[in-house]
């Protein structure tokens, strides 16, 4: 079972005007109930107009604080869906 956990939320006024709005998410997925702890992941969905843009990462660690940093670091950074798998690869191998 997978629960999203919003953490953190940007909005962003582009150079034509237009809002953005990123919203970063923890991802919770635990196994079947009782088996094992759950590992946690990463969502970021952008907001731009009437269209939605989502990209997640599941199974990045079963450290939550860890993720959570992840997380932070692509808030601060104002990281969009789709440079997100790269960044998170790069930040997963630096951890690592």
């Amino acid at each position: 079972m997978k629960e999203r956990q919003l953490l953190f939320s940007n909005e962003l006024i582009l150079e034509d005007n237009r809002c953005m709005k990123l919203n970063y998410s923890l991802l919770v997925t635990n196994k079947e109930e009782g088996q094992g702890e759950p590992y946690y992941g990463i969502s970021i969905t952008r907001y731009l107009d009437n269209t939605v843009e989502a990209e997640e990462v599941e199974g990045i660690s079963y450290s939550r604080e860890a993720v959570v940093s992840m997380i932070r670091k692509l808030y601060r950074n104002e990281v969009t869906p789709i440079s997100m798998i790269e960044i998170v690869d790069e930040l997963v191998t630096a951890a690592g």
